[in-house]
This record gives C-alpha cells, structure tokens and sequence, in this order.
C-alpha cells in the first residue's frame, strides 16, 4: 500500500512538470469603423491585433533582457508606442516642441532613429525564447465591410482565442493567461464582455480549457509583453503598407527578422491560417496577402510562403 502511494505522488508530479502556464501578450494596432470614408482609409488602412504567447518561465529573462535594452539605449520609462514613430519623427524633423498631450512628450529629446533602433533589438529578443508563438490577425479595411466595430472586434477576439487553446492543448494541464492593452474605458469593458461570452459560449470551440477565463488588462509601459505586442504589431502593419510609393522596409525588416520566424504554424510550416489569419474569413484577401508576403519579402535564400 505504501509503494502504490508513492508511485501514484511520483508519477502525478512528473505529469504535473510537464505542464506549463503560457502568457499571452495581446495588442491591437489600427482602428475599423464600417463603411469608412477616404480619409479614414488613408489613415487606418489595416485594423490588426497580435498575440505573443511565451512560456511563464521565460518571463524573468524576456524582462531582463528589455530592461538591458532601455538601459543600453537610454530610453526613459513610460510608454513607447509604434503609432507614435511618425508623429515623433514630424514633429523633430520640423523642430517643433511636442505637446503634453501627445503622450509622448517623454520622447522628445531622443532621436527617432535611436528609438527605431531600441524597438528593432527589443524584437529580436523574441527570437532567445526557446517557447514563442505569435499569432495575427488583420481586416483590409479597403475592402468594403458593413460589419459594426463590436462584430469585428468579437471576430479577432475569437480567432486567437481559439488558435491559443488549440496551441496549449499540446498537454491537457497547459494554461494560457491573456493581457489585453488598455485602449479606453468603454472598449475595455466591450472586450471583457466579448472575452466572456466567447469563454461561456464559444462555437468552434464549445469548451475553453486551456485558457483563464477572464481577460487581464494591464498597461504597456508597465508590461514588456504588451510592449512587444505593440511592436510585433506595428511590424506589421509596415509590411501591410509597403508600395512602390511609401518605403516602410525598415519595419517590414523587422517583421521578416524577428516575427514571421516565430508565427504559429501547421505541421507543413503553412502560417497562413495557422499564425496568419483575414478577418472575417476571406479566400481574395488572402491570396492578397500571400502574394504581398513574396512581393515584400528581403532578398533571402529561402523564399517566405
């Protein structure tokens, strides 16, 4: 009796280290509004959210390793955004002082070159990880989209709800933790409702039970995941908008080096779908998006699907 007590302990804890608890760093980057006008388009061409999901253990050395960065670059604390990179860079190529209410008044004494450079290394970080996945989801706001911004916002937050419990469920004690960015009062609580009701009442996938079942807020200057998130998805969306006319190949540089390596993938390495995905579902923008991938992709020896 004795011996099939300790071999049951003995066994129940070698299962219990193969388990893991994952967080999921979740950002959003863009805006959608149905039917948008011209000029909203030439602003927001591209609503787009990114996770990056890391093992819990590897928390401590990704935490390190960006707290090195900001102080090899000598970046000041407070939130450092990818959307204010071009406003940042306006506002010094002109000479102006930067208003308070920017929020990135912070930044105004440090070259935007030198903060490309910070975002870059702090990218490649992603790539030390030895447990990383990155998955994303874009709506081509060309096309046109009578969706409300709830609808939309439900879609994305559903495909990686799902990709994420399909990526944990490699073991069943796996657990997946999701921190969302904070964007306003209203939305936060519009995507702990969504969160919810996807969690009670999913369709795909009718029992959540690889993930927490509440969705954590918490903000960017005081979260590394966040901000990797941030800058995974501004990445993109530089790819997305690479043209002839407009040159965003240092971003999409960065996407190719440090987040398409890491995007989820099917056992043939295919992303799109997997670590890729068109919101809603839709086989002409995703044949869109593969020919861009090859279209905008660096001169390398491999070709990127």
């Amino acid at each position: 009796m004795y011996k099939l007590v300790l071999f049951y302990e003995f066994d129940d804890i070698k299962r219990l280290k193969m388990a893991y608890t994952y967080f999921c760093f979740s950002d959003e980057c863009g805006d959608y509004q149905p039917n948008m006008a011209k000029n909203q388009l030439s602003s927001h061409p591209f609503y787009i959210r990114t996770t990056l999901i890391i093992n819990s253990n590897e928390w401590k050395f990704l935490n390190q390793r960006f707290r090195e960065l900001r102080k090899k670059h000598k970046m000041p604390l407070g939130e450092i955004k990818w959307a204010n990179l071009w406003s940042l860079r306006n506002y010094q190529k002109k000479g102006q002082e930067i208003p308070e209410k920017t929020g990135f008044k912070h930044l105004e004494n440090i070259d935007y070159h030198h903060i490309i450079n910070f975002i870059e290394e702090s990218l490649s970080v992603i790539n030390e990880l030895k447990e990383k996945k990155i998955i994303v989801t874009y709506t081509k706001n060309t096309n046109t989209q009578s969706y409300s911004e709830k609808n939309i916002l439900y879609f994305h937050l559903q495909e990686h709800m799902q990709r994420i419990e399909m990526e944990l469920s490699k073991h069943e004690n796996n657990l997946g933790v999701l921190f969302f960015d904070p964007v306003s009062t209203t939305k936060n609580e519009l995507f702990r409702e969504v969160y919810n009701n996807l969690y009670e009442n999913g369709d795909f996938i009718n029992k959540y039970s690889f993930i927490k079942d509440s969705l954590n807020i918490e903000n960017s200057h005081h979260s590394v995941g966040i901000q990797l998130a941030d800058f995974i998805s501004g990445s993109f969306s530089a790819l997305l908008k690479s043209c002839p006319e407009k040159d965003y190949s240092r971003g999409a540089k960065m996407f190719y080096d440090s987040v398409h390596p890491n995007l989820r993938r099917n056992e043939h390495s295919e992303i799109h779908g997997w670590g890729i995905r068109e919101v809603p579902s839709c086989q002409t923008t995703r044949n869109w998006i593969k020919k861009h991938l090859k279209d905008y992709q660096p001169k390398l020896k491999t070709p990127i699907q």
